[in-house]
């Protein structure tokens, strides 16, 4: 007979769309938000978590089929669109008897042309999803129609807030585009909170005889930067930190290198007053989603089986918030890449396990974890574990990587030769390239030499063909027109 705690754990999967680590750090908090500080106090907080790449669509496919980005082929974003076959780490849990239902964005199919999210609930269900409910993020909602666009319609409020999209983005990168307003829509239609609302419909509907698993993907704090009242100026009088400056190492880097290309892209569009005021609009929209936290954790609360379910908070990547004078994400420093993880294993487990863990790991490997883990009572110790015997996290964008290892950050170049280096631990706010200050450090301290003979290997790995080509794995299929 088995004991209760290693029974199949249900799991409360909460997601978001460029909510920084920092910004989401319950043990060290930028602002206050109870929800998300609560269930750090009763779980698992890993502190140094990654996310596979810096842009939506390849952290979010790696999510899904628990691959990286250069496995995939899919290393910035892309419009495409996911064939049914594709690997899928939730088609497993499905398979192996577990309830699955979505509610909120995926991104695994086109948002650039106009169609109707609904007409692709086929492709979400063939990845292991029993329930789909699927929104577009905000700005592809000028295009994208779905349950929510109907209601907006209803309302009379759709054209509205598409003209205000226009508005903001038809000039580009122009001031326009981050100019802090209050939303046009209505509270009980504004995106994160219809999201919240039909994912605690749906939580008190799942079943109670099967294991099951609820994943409720927010659209924010995605800008456009628009929180609305009454969350909206909650942060005006409260001194938030300032937005560090560009590192000078920044405009020496190589003229074709993803993050010289990115900070060339910002030169001159930023002011003081406009990064303020960004900041504090996404300080109001983390407090508003730590609402949406609690809704969705007191409707669990509620259910017979709360003892036996599992919660984890995380995000796809992070935003850069002014950082380095960039908004936005596409970069490897830190406000870009490295996200939120708070996971509280069920309260039927006797397993005991400290609150916070530090060592650098990857998001997309701590996923397939969790998922895993669920089969034999959903434990944080197994998680800590794992953690514990990874090398580091490794992060993809464009033809770049980034190895991240205990306090150090390793950049290396298409060829996979070292590009620019960070010690954190030292140099927390990112201002000196290591690899810059010819300094002996880079070439005898140990922690230097250890992450230089991994890039190595991996440089190996790649070259030898090791990596699958996605176009062998048949997992996208040509865009939709």
């Amino acid at each position: 007979m088995k004991r209760p705690n290693s029974l199949p754990a249900n799991l409360l999967l909460i997601t978001f769309d460029q909510w920084r680590g920092d910004w989401g750090d319950p043990w060290e908090p930028v602002i206050r938000l109870p929800s998300l500080e609560s269930l750090a106090s009763r779980g698992w907080t890993s502190r140094r978590c990654y996310t596979s790449s810096p842009h939506c669509v390849p952290a979010r496919f790696s999510w899904l089929t628990g691959m990286s980005p250069g496995e995939l082929g899919v290393t910035m974003n892309m419009d495409i669109n996911i064939n049914t076959g594709a690997p899928s780490i939730f088609r497993n849990l499905q398979k192996d008897g577990w309830f699955t239902s979505l509610i909120g964005k995926t991104h695994w199919t086109s948002h650039r042309l106009k169609h109707d999210l609904r007409n692709n609930e086929h492709i979400i269900k063939s990845l292991g999803f029993d329930e789909v409910l699927e929104v577009a993020g905000p700005r592809a909602l000028r295009r994208v129609t779905c349950q929510l666009t109907d209601e907006w319609e209803q309302a009379g409020v759709l054209e509205k807030y598409r003209k205000d999209l226009k508005k903001r983005y038809s000039a580009g990168r122009s001031p326009k585009a981050w100019e802090v307003r209050e939303t046009v829509l209505p509270l009980d239609l504004y995106p994160d909170i219809w999201i919240a609302d039909k994912g605690c419909q749906k939580l008190s509907e799942m079943p109670r005889n099967k294991p099951w698993l609820l994943w409720v993907s927010f659209v924010g704090p995605h800008e456009p930067f628009d929180t609305p009242l009454p969350w909206k100026g909650r942060h005006d009088h409260i001194k938030l930190p300032k937005a560090t400056k560009p590192g000078s190492w920044i405009k020496d880097l190589p003229q074709h290198g993803e993050l010289q290309e990115a900070f060339r892209s910002w030169e001159g569009k930023l002011d003081q007053h406009s990064i303020d005021m960004c900041r504090t609009d996404y300080a109001d929209k983390l407090t508003l989603l730590d609402d949406q936290i609690g809704k969705l954790l007191a409707v669990l609360k509620k259910r017979s089986d709360a003892v036996s379910t599992a919660v984890l908070i995380t995000s796809d990547h992070g935003e850069m918030l002014g950082d380095s004078n960039m908004l936005y994400k596409g970069v490897f420093l830190e406000g870009s890449i490295r996200v939120p993880w708070v996971y509280k294993q069920p309260e039927n487990s006797i397993h005991k396990h400290k609150n916070s863990f530090f060592k650098a790991v990857a998001l997309t490997g701590m996923l397939k974890q969790t998922l895993k883990g669920l089969k034999t009572g959903g434990h944080a110790i197994e998680m800590e574990r794992w953690g514990q015997k990874q090398k580091g996290a490794i992060i993809e964008f464009g033809r770049e990587k980034m190895l991240v290892r205990d306090n150090y950050k390793l950049a290396l170049d298409q060829n996979g030769l070292p590009l620019w280096a960070i010690n954190l631990e030292d140099d927390p706010k990112e201002q000196i390239n290591i690899l810059n200050k010819a300094s002996l450090f880079w070439k005898l301290k140990p922690q230097w030499r250890s992450i230089r003979q991994w890039a190595e290997e991996i440089r190996i790995d790649s070259q030898s063909g090791h990596r699958k080509e996605f176009e062998e794995l048949e997992i996208f299929k040509p865009d939709v027109e």
